[in-house]
């Protein structure tokens, strides 16, 4: 056994007095210091008595903790129990009593102690009972179970089972003994009400006969006679005695388990179940006849209905193959038809707040879903407003870590100081201010996907940091050196040219090479004028519905004015723009309440660039696919887009094949 197990064991005034005589014997063998080595030594040997002191008050306070904690759930337990526990002394005195105990006698608890328990027992005979009772549980010091009536503060009586158990001894006089008291009235009640019915079986509405063990009759009930009026034969009883009779009876004078046998029998078109016992000691069979004419009626009307319905559905079994051919000839067609919309149905529900159907839109999700089930890292890049974050909760929606929530953190909205403890955690006292201990992000997105939103925004200092968790999945919290492994996926989004802010200095290169590893660009709303109308209308019944409107139109020049506007601040900017119609609009047809002007030079200059990058991508993807367009290593199929749409976009770009050399 351990020392820690001995501790353990021992009483909590048997661990203090331990500790105490040994620091008394310590003391009074040690001398005065001669020298500074032994005055430490024993600085030291004091100190480890006093952390064994603290350590043994600690054990004693865990044991005093689950002692009372221990002593409460008896205490509920005991108190709120179903049956009532009384204690009870040697003299037949209440000592104690529950709540319950207290309830079945209708007395408050703090009137029962002191009080004779048989004074709560009205009959002398139960009160003869009970004083055997408590005598023999305590002689024998065993467990006894006796029956007795109860009385209650009000003279109601009540049937009582006593179930007693003998305690500890006082003075060779007896001792306690513990009492359960259980309310069997009602299962009291109910035996008497079969005992009235066995001992008059005159009083049965059913037939009752009686016979000897040769089978010979000796009685037989009012029932009986009235059954055979009605079933207009002789009175002769014998009709529901059966044929087998002396076979009954010696295999009841044989049975181990109860002397009860049950069968059926017709007379005169009438159905009985007869329950045949035998009472030995009077030496008499009993039969019961119970008439079951009509549930027999109703289960052969059933039998024969269900007959009838196998017969029909044997004969239509022919008819239902050939319409079931013709089914699965049909749903297979049906499937082969359907095909395309599952598919846009589980796209529609995938993406559920990412609202279009322009190519450009389709590209980027072809991306998305390229990626997603991968643990790369992911840079979504594009302006302010474009639905960056969107595109990153898609990207974890659709991976393999989609059942742990997205973690994310926008890096522009939190100031300098506090953001490294947000992303990492600290330790409490790591700085002013910081009294507690914080998880930060990246612990919590353990198992799971961060999306540091405007990673362009993150200071210069903590990029190392960063750069290690990609690298290494590896960091410490502020203010500790203990190092933390997290396995965390990283998608970052920015509307910044990072390349640019690289030149500049302001971001590490090394950083958006590992960043870089996927990019996703998110195109503009100004190169989405297909995809305005559905955000309209998705907008207009969002805000109709929030403001209790019902904008039911939309003038037609509005539209050409909401597609041809260049929208700098993208989604976001038509978002509020549409909100604001909505308030403002007087009726059910939208009215702008903004004055939208037309593209800017820059603007225009910015569209030239991103279509010039559209169109490097597709010679691209084109070139690698040795400028095959169709078919499963197409460039329709890597773009994600229809061949027809690929061909419309080279056409609108210029994109022409080179032409080869003829060979020498």
């Amino acid at each position: 056994m351990s020392v820690t197990k001995d501790k353990r064991l021992m009483t909590p005034t048997q661990l203090r007095r331990r500790a105490e005589n040994r620091l008394r014997t310590k003391t009074a063998e040690s001398h005065s210091p001669r020298t500074a080595e032994e005055a430490q030594k024993l600085v030291h040997e004091l100190e480890v008595h006093q952390v064994e002191l603290e350590m043994q008050n600690a054990e004693l306070r865990h044991a005093q903790e689950e002692l009372e904690s221990s002593r409460n759930a008896y205490a509920e337990l005991y108190e709120y129990a179903p049956v009532g526990y009384f204690t009870i002394d040697a003299k037949g005195q209440i000592e104690g009593v529950n709540l319950t105990g207290a309830h079945l006698l209708g007395i408050e608890r703090g009137l029962l102690l002191k009080r004779p328990f048989a004074s709560f027992i009205g009959e002398a005979a139960d009160r003869e009972i009970f004083s055997k009772h408590r005598k023999e549980v305590v002689q024998k010091q065993g467990s006894q179970t006796c029956c007795i009536r109860l009385e209650r503060k009000y003279g109601e009586a009540f049937y009582a089972q006593l179930h007693s158990v003998a305690k500890e001894q006082i003075d060779g006089q007896g001792g306690y003994i513990g009492t359960a008291v259980t309310d069997i009235t009602k299962q009291k009640k109910a035996e008497e009400k079969i005992e009235h019915l066995a001992s008059f079986p005159e009083l049965n509405p059913h037939p009752v006969i009686e016979t000897d063990i040769k089978g010979q009759v000796l009685f037989y009930n009012i029932a009986t006679i009235k059954i055979l009026k009605e079933l207009k034969a002789p009175e002769d009883v014998r009709l529901f005695l059966p044929n087998d009779m002396a076979e009954i009876i010696k295999t009841l004078e044989q049975a181990d388990v109860g002397r009860y046998v049950s069968r059926e029998v017709e007379i005169n078109g009438r159905v009985f179940v007869e329950s045949i016992v035998l009472y030995a000691y009077m030496n008499v069979v009993r039969i019961y006849a119970q008439d079951i004419t009509q549930r027999k009626r109703a289960e052969n009307a059933l039998q024969k209905a269900h007959d009838e319905l196998e017969q029909r559905v044997a004969k239509r079994t022919v008819d239902l193959q050939a319409a079931l051919s013709e089914i699965s000839t049909l749903k297979a067609q049906l499937e082969a038809e359907n095909i395309y919309f599952r598919e846009e149905n589980k796209m529609k529900h995938r993406y559920e707040n990412i609202i279009g159907q322009s190519d450009s839109l389709k590209y980027v999700l072809y991306r998305a879903e390229q990626v997603a089930p991968m643990n790369t890292t992911i840079l979504i890049l594009g302006e302010t407003g474009t639905g960056k974050e969107l595109i990153a909760a898609a990207i974890h929606g659709m991976s393999p870590r989609k059942d742990r929530p997205l973690i994310t953190v926008n890096c522009a909205a939190l100031p300098g100081n506090l953001i490294e403890s947000e992303l990492f955690g600290r330790e409490k006292g790591a700085f002013t201010g910081a009294d507690t201990r914080r998880i930060g992000r990246f612990e919590i997105a353990h198992g799971s996907t961060i999306c540091l939103d405007e990673i362009g925004e993150l200071p210069l200092e903590l990029q190392a940091k960063l750069l290690r968790v990609i690298q290494h999945g590896e960091f410490e919290r502020l203010g500790s050196s203990q190092t933390t492994k997290v396995d965390v996926r990283i998608v970052a989004t920015t509307n910044r040219d990072l390349e640019a802010e690289i030149r500049k200095g302001r971001f590490r290169q090394d950083l958006y090479y590992r960043l870089n590893v996927f990019p996703i660009t998110v195109p503009p709303l100004r190169l989405r004028k297909d995809d305005v109308p559905l955000m309209v209308q998705a907008f207009i019944a969002r805000y109709s519905k929030k403001v209790g409107k019902q904008i039911m139109s939309i003038p037609k020049e509005t539209m050409t004015v909401l597609q041809d506007y260049p929208w700098p601040g993208n989604v976001r900017e038509l978002e509020s723009i549409i909100e604001r119609a909505v308030i403002l609009s007087p009726g059910p047809v939208l009215q702008l309440a903004d004055i939208l002007e037309t593209s800017s030079p820059q603007i225009s200059s910015a569209v030239r660039t991103l279509e010039a990058s559209e169109r490097n991508q597709i010679i691209k993807i084109l070139s690698e696919a040795r400028w095959r367009i169709e078919g499963k290593d197409g460039a329709a199929a890597i773009l994600g887009l229809h061949p027809s749409t690929l061909r419309a976009r080279m056409h609108k770009l210029k994109v022409v094949r080179p032409k080869t050399k003829a060979p020498l």
